[in-house]
């Protein structure tokens, strides 16, 4: 009987989409539109560390704060004592930005206490390596977010002009 309950479950759980394939980050006191601007421009950016981005097609949607990445990666991977192997792999998941919903989303009933961003993957199996990319999509959504330069209404930190090799007229090379 429980043998039976357990393989029903492993034939339900990939069909009904649960979180098998799902990461998920809050941002505590986060701007809605400001966590959206970053998530958009995080599924943009092609940059994967260690692979080479053959194709990245990032489908964008504002009304519901949702974005489509599909992304094909590819390398060499080499270690020692083995011969060098070929990898390339598809990436196909869903960014979705969640607004905080104390008393509960609209649609689901999930209650949020903060702005979160959600990561699916679109594919029955995710791929072994999914939660480690989609961790380093949220760090890079995280620096993004934290970076005072591209924070709005934030003054970038003044930079000392570069003066090296300008010599002042009728001044000396001499250090002062």
């Amino acid at each position: 009987m429980i043998v039976r309950a357990a393989l029903a479950l492993l034939v339900v759980l990939p069909l009904t989409g649960c979180a098998l394939g799902t990461a998920s980050r809050p941002y505590p006191g986060a701007n809605v539109d400001r966590l959206w601007e970053c998530t958009v421009a995080v599924a943009e950016d092609p940059t994967v560390e260690q692979w080479y981005t053959v194709e990245n097609n990032v489908w964008v949607s504002r009304g519901d704060r949702r974005v489509e990445l599909m992304r094909v990666i590819e390398r060499v991977l080499e270690q020692e004592g083995a011969k060098p192997e070929y990898q390339r792999q598809t990436w196909s998941m869903t960014l979705r930005v969640l607004a905080a919903s104390p008393d509960g989303d609209p649609e689901t009933g999930e209650v949020r206490r903060d702005p979160e961003v959600r990561i699916e993957s679109r594919s029955s199996r995710p791929p072994a390596q999914f939660w480690i990319f989609a961790d380093a999509m949220l760090d890079a959504i995280d620096a993004r977010l934290n970076d005072p330069v591209q924070r709005p209404g934030v003054a970038p930190p003044a930079k000392r002009p570069d003066r090296s090799g300008q010599v002042a007229p009728g001044g000396s090379l001499q250090s002062p």
